[in-house]
């Protein structure tokens, strides 16, 4: 069994090297984008990272198979039977990165059982790291810094929302209304990418609810970093946690995801 401090300080120089490919496309005058089958933007900056992380992780952990945004070829029957796996997102944001507001991620977790256990999210703008694992609890490190232990918050009078730049606020507005009078004050922090979740897990907003879609890739590390600081990240149709790879659709039903457990999940739910 990998140990996950071992596999974080692979993960950490794996990010470094893959943020280094992504920052010569992100500082270059000529940034080409081609629409996917999905009508999803890719550039060259993701696959360059891609490739870079493909190779790292098959030398750091050769009998993990691997999945990521970028390698559309692995069929629901090759990987059905997989007990473990990386589920990596090369460049999470792509949009933020073609529109240069610094506001993306690389993002690469171990699921076991279908579970998220350990997981890396890193800003290459920054070079700042978000990590937590079921055994090493969460962390941040900024650069040139010691990482330092991170938790999610306690609810408070004030609601803070972390909100996407691009989807749903008027969406936000009306599942928030069942739970405004728990709330002297609510306020709300737009940002893209995974970087909502990282936002929690350092006790920094309260409160993400996702109403659009999104891939397995997209959550499978922000939910280790969330759950290993003490927050949720769940169904918002059952309220149980995400799980990955039971399904031949790598597409998250709509989640929520919170600092506190005893966020008031249940009564927005029941008035869904």
């Amino acid at each position: 069994m990998e140990d996950q401090k071992t596999l974080i300080a692979g993960l950490l120089n794996i990010c470094e090297q893959a943020s280094s490919a992504i920052l010569d496309v992100y500082q270059s005058a000529d940034v080409q984008v081609r629409e996917k089958s999905d009508n999803s933007p890719v550039t060259q900056a993701d696959l360059a990272a891609h490739e870079i992380i493909k190779n790292a992780l098959l030398e750091l952990t050769p009998r993990i198979p691997q999945l990521s945004e970028e390698d559309s070829s692995i069929t629901f029957n090759q990987r059905q039977d997989w007990s473990k796996f990386w589920c990596i997102d090369p460049l999470d944001g792509t949009k933020e990165f073609i529109n240069r507001n610094d506001e993306f991620t690389i993002n690469i977790a171990l699921i076991e059982n279908h579970q998220p256990v350990l997981g890396m999210v890193y800003v290459p703008v920054t070079g700042t790291a978000y990590w937590g694992g079921t055994k090493i609890g969460a962390w941040k490190k900024t650069k040139g810094m010691n990482p330092v232990h991170i938790r999610s918050r306690p609810l408070g009078e004030k609601l803070v929302v972390a909100a996407s730049r691009r989807h749903g606020q008027d969406k936000n507005d009306k599942i928030l209304k069942p739970i405004l009078h728990h709330f002297r004050q609510i306020s709300s922090k737009g940002i893209g990418s995974s970087l909502k979740m990282c936002l929690i897990a350092e006790g920094l907003a309260d409160f993400y609810p996702r109403l659009f879609p999104t891939s397995e890739w997209d959550t499978a590390a922000g939910q280790a970093v969330v759950e290993a600081a003490g927050g949720r990240l769940v169904n918002a149709g059952n309220l149980e946690p995400l799980t990955y790879n039971e399904k031949e659709s790598l597409e998250n039903p709509f989640f929520f995801v919170c600092g506190d457990p005893q966020f008031p999940l249940e009564e927005i739910a029941k008035r869904r």
